[in-house]
């Protein structure tokens, strides 16, 4: 039977929240780059913010006026350009951290381990290489693509304006971007999916970048409607997240510094922790549609440690009930002693509910703990030998 197609925006927040670690890691990250990358930007303000008047409209609110203005004074000094350039370094610096982070979380993702730095990072030192190439291609399928796009649009539009203004050339302008941004959407979402299947076909030892770039394609054709509509609409809700942040901010009275600090790292956490929901999202699919093969063996393994062995399934079909005819040749041939036989206890049904190929590592992230429910309880081990006895034995003499 197959199995319902499962919600992706539910299974993407699961896999976030069960996993809600690697978010405050990376949000740490962002922040002590941030601030690395702040000291000197702190410098050079420091005599703009501590002795100007309009210091409250730049630092307590946002007003585009006087930030304008500061530009326009900070230019003509020279520690803008140094500090840009040590920005520069921080961030590129900063970017391959978070890829070995962002790395380590599809590792976790698909295999599900437990959420733990070593396990991030390691995994994400693992990958680091393979990504790097897979990076390599999308970057160059990218530049290809979207130029190709971009000329096309140039020309069409050069072409239109001849004879068409305003309102018409708005909505061919409009047109002719929406497909272009379109186009960027499929490249960005099957870069992803290449990522994922990387770790997928890892665990079926296919260890080769190559081996990923197609099944990712096929995957985004058959499923590019419901990917890229999770995908918007998470995108959406962290960009509108920020947004509310932001718009908080700016209704702040100048003096509240810290307080518009706090909605700003507010924000920019929300809008970081819907990235990783797109990353959910996306394993999710891959894990659901196209399970590694390496999780059915695996589960064939643990339904084989459950069944009883062959003695015991023979003394359970000895267990049935014994006719009249039975009972007296028995009494005939056996002495009347032998120890009373221990039933097994009955089979539970979670063994035919786990006995299921569809079974997916989507459901072992369910043990790191349980959202809104009990944990699943624990399978009956298998029966100890030493509480069956055979039927042959002599039964005990029973006293009138």
């Amino acid at each position: 039977m197959n199995r319902p197609r499962p919600s992706l925006l539910v299974q993407g927040f699961r896999l976030t929240l069960r996993n809600w670690p690697f978010v405050v890691w990376a949000y740490a990250v962002n922040l002590a780059f941030g601030l690395l990358a702040g000291i000197p930007f702190a410098t050079g303000l420091a005599p703009y913010l501590d002795h100007s008047l309009a210091a409250q409209k730049i630092a307590g609110t946002i007003d585009l006026a006087y930030l304008a203005e500061l530009e326009i004074h900070l230019r003509a000094s020279n520690f803008f350009p140094i500090a840009i350039r040590t920005a520069g370094y921080l961030n590129l610096l900063q970017l391959l951290v978070l890829f070995i982070l962002f790395a380590g979380t599809i590792f976790v993702y698909v295999s599900a381990e437990p959420a733990r730095l070593s396990v991030l990072l390691r995994g994400g030192v693992a990958y680091f290489w393979r990504f790097v190439r897979a990076a390599i291609i999308a970057g160059c399928l990218a530049l290809l693509i979207l130029g190709a796009l971009l000329g096309i649009r140039a020309a069409v539009l050069d072409r239109l304006s001849a004879g068409h203004f305003d309102r018409q050339m708005f909505i061919y302008w409009a047109i002719t971007g929406a497909v272009v941004l379109l186009a960027g959407l499929m490249v960005r979402l099957w870069w992803d999916l290449v990522e994922v299947y990387i770790v997928r076909n890892a665990m079926d030892g296919q260890l080769q970048v190559r081996e990923a770039l197609l099944p990712a394609f096929r995957l985004l054709v058959r499923h590019f409607f419901r990917i890229a509509g999770c995908f918007l609409l998470v995108a959406a809700a962290g960009v509108s997240a920020f947004g509310v942040c932001l718009y908080l901010w700016k209704a702040l009275p100048a003096h509240q510094v810290w307080i518009a600090c706090l909605l700003a790292q507010l924000g920019l956490f929300l809008l970081l922790a819907s990235r990783f929901w797109q990353r959910g999202i996306e394993a999710a699919l891959v894990m659901s549609v196209d399970p590694p093969m390496v999780a059915a063996v695996e589960l064939a393994a643990m339904v084989e440690e459950d069944e009883p062995t062959p003695s015991e399934i023979d003394v359970l079909a000895a267990m049935s009930e014994p006719t009249l005819r039975d009972l007296v040749l028995k009494l005939r041939t056996e002495p009347l002693a032998s120890p009373e036989v221990v039933l097994p206890p009955p089979p539970s049904a979670e063994l035919s509910e786990t006995n299921d190929p569809q079974v997916s590592r989507l459901d072992l992230h369910e043990k790191k703990f349980p959202l809104g429910g009990s944990p699943p309880s624990e399978k009956p081990g298998p029966i100890e030998k030493s509480k069956i006895v055979d039927p042959k034995t002599p039964a005990p003499e029973k006293k009138p």
